[in-house]
């Protein structure tokens, strides 16, 4: 009967370590995942404020390309005009939706 009492107590104190141990793993855990969360969070904001940034840029870059394309067009009209009148040839320029 003693043996048996030590042998209860014995395996009473083994699950008890091991309970306080999966208790204490939890706890640490929560701490990393909370952590983790954390740092996701402040990443996550840090990519979606680059990539509103990124987007102004592009928006902006679009519109020199467009304000640089309307030149360059305007510039290839005036060049064909001067190209027409110094070779004597008549031009008539088709109406575009620009002028």
């Amino acid at each position: 009967m003693k043996e048996w009492r030590q042998t209860s107590t014995t395996i009473g104190t083994i699950v008890l370590a091991i309970v306080a141990y999966a208790a204490l793993m939890q706890v640490q855990f929560a701490g990393l995942r909370a952590e983790m969360r954390a740092a996701h969070d402040a990443i996550r904001t840090q990519m979606r404020d680059e990539h509103a940034a990124m987007r102004g840029e592009h928006t902006a870059m679009r519109g020199e390309h467009t304000e640089m394309r309307d030149r360059l067009n305007s510039i290839d009209r005036r060049t064909a005009r001067i190209e027409g009148r110094l070779f004597g040839i008549e031009i008539s320029q088709e109406p575009t939706d620009e002028e």
